[in-house]
């Protein structure tokens, strides 16, 4: 894997393993949506990649007008469900863009069960489906919630980080699942070792414990209440490899080191 497209690099899960590439030596070509970011933020995210001389910015039209059949897209409708933003992938169809020699598809582990949001659920499934049809080299890893620094705050937790310093915006609702919980460091080095072994199938990402996200919300101090608001049971099925996590630190110091960024971000 020499060389790389990522749709929506500044997204949150994206932006991680943007990063993760480059230090890895891969030429990484990265699409921002225009979907009303917050320029201070996305200023930020160009200040910790820009410099490195084999990242590429480039606009939609741009990679229309020069694409690569030996490029890997990766694509995060994972990162576009949890912010609000998957009528997005109605109007930019970056998969038939091109013969992408390889797909990478970032999914909401709750798309592994009935979610109520059945319309928007069925927008980003339909993607899978045509995406499936016309390449079969194809990894999906489905992913539940992940936190750490540059967690947007349509997430609990950040919600709650911001609350706490007055900076909240109106919460839309409560999209992520309530089960799981993953630290994105630990999380984007199992992502990039799944790209890496360039096995199509699907994967689940899980942390192997029992109830992570409600501890995680236990130390924000957020109420139980929430926490058994979105409890999923993932639908057992024989193509899904499910993949256990290596936690490198305790919730505690990961969660701290969000606060600790938003404080910095927002001060």
């Amino acid at each position: 894997m020499d060389k790389v497209v990522i749709a929506g690099v500044f997204d949150f899960v994206n932006f991680y393993v943007c990063k993760a590439l480059l230090d890895k030596g891969i030429e990484v070509r990265g699409v921002q949506f225009e979907l009303e970011e917050n320029e201070d933020i996305l200023d930020e995210k160009r200040l910790e990649i820009g410099r490195n001389a084999n990242f590429t910015e480039l606009s939609i039209g741009d990679l229309r007008m020069n694409s690569n059949e030996k490029e890997t897209l990766i694509l995060s409708i994972y990162d576009l469900y949890m912010r609000y933003k998957e009528d997005f992938l109605l109007y930019e169809n970056l998969i038939n863009m091109v013969k992408w020699e390889r797909i990478v598809i970032f999914v909401p582990s709750l798309f592994l069960n009935n979610v109520d949001d059945i319309e928007t659920k069925t927008v980003a499934l339909d993607i899978i489906k045509r995406t499936k049809g016309m390449n079969k080299n194809i990894q999906l890893l489905y992913l539940p919630t992940i936190f750490g620094p540059w967690q947007p705050d349509t997430f609990v937790f950040q919600h709650s980080i911001l609350v706490g310093l007055n900076r909240e915006k109106e919460f839309k609702g409560l999209r992520e699942e309530t089960n799981d919980a993953l630290y994105i460091e630990d999380t984007v080095e199992s992502i990039i070792e799944i790209i890496e072994n360039k096995q199509p199938g699907r994967y689940l990402l899980q942390s192997g414990k029992k109830n992570q996200w409600g501890s995680c919300a236990a130390f924000l101090q957020i109420s139980e209440q929430i926490s058994n608001e979105r409890k999923v049971e993932i639908i057992e099925e024989n193509d899904l490899a499910k993949l256990t996590v290596k936690s490198s630190v305790p919730i505690s110091i990961a969660l701290t080191k969000q606060i600790e960024h938003t404080h910095r971000l927002y001060s």
